[in-house]
């Protein structure tokens, strides 16, 4: 963003280009700073000499490389709950894939209200629940990195199929820390 001081000198600079154009055109000034700025080839150089100045102090360099595998989701706690278990979230968090897969299901459930459900390709069938918004439509696929869905509540509703079998508690904590390499 730029800065008041950059938008008033932005302001001074078009307001003496008006005013100088105005005392040409009445040929109170005898220059021709006007006609060489907006001939057919100069406007361009010109924008792009102001541009460099204009963002020369509010350039942001990244520090930071991509993330490969983003952690699927940060919590607190972990409890059982049905055939799944409830994690404690501190925040609103987006959910990220762990692997390509394919969105199977999105809607609601009686238990777990807004729900989606993932079958990676690794043969694993997520399902989330209790989550505040989708970011994918259904049938479609996901790759890992990818955000699938955002958590705003303070829960998490997670259920993973394995091998036809549903995780247990401790498997179920392996598999979310799993995500985090």
């Amino acid at each position: 963003m730029l800065s008041k001081r950059k938008w008033a000198l932005a302001l001074l600079f078009v307001s003496v280009f008006f005013i100088v154009a105005y005392l040409e055109d009445n040929n109170t000034l005898s220059t021709n700073y006007t006609t060489t700025l907006l001939e057919p080839q100069k406007p361009a150089e010109m924008y792009k000499k102001v541009k460099a100045w204009v963002d020369q102090s509010d350039k942001k360099i990244k520090v930071s490389a991509p993330v490969a595998n983003p952690p699927l989701i940060q919590y607190e706690s972990i409890q059982p709950f049905g055939d799944g278990a409830i994690l404690a979230v501190e925040q609103s968090q987006d959910l990220y894939a762990s692997e390509n897969g394919l969105i199977i299901f999105t809607g609601y459930k009686k238990d777990t209200s807004k729900t989606m459900s993932i079958l990676y390709d690794t043969g694993e069938t997520a399902t989330f629940g209790f989550v505040a918004e989708f970011h994918q439509l259904p049938y479609t696929t996901v790759s890992p990195g990818d955000i699938f869905a955002t958590v705003e509540n303070e829960l998490l509703y997670i259920e993973v199929v394995k091998d036809g079998k549903k995780l247990e508690m401790s498997e179920l904590v392996d598999w979310l820390a799993a995500t985090y390499e």
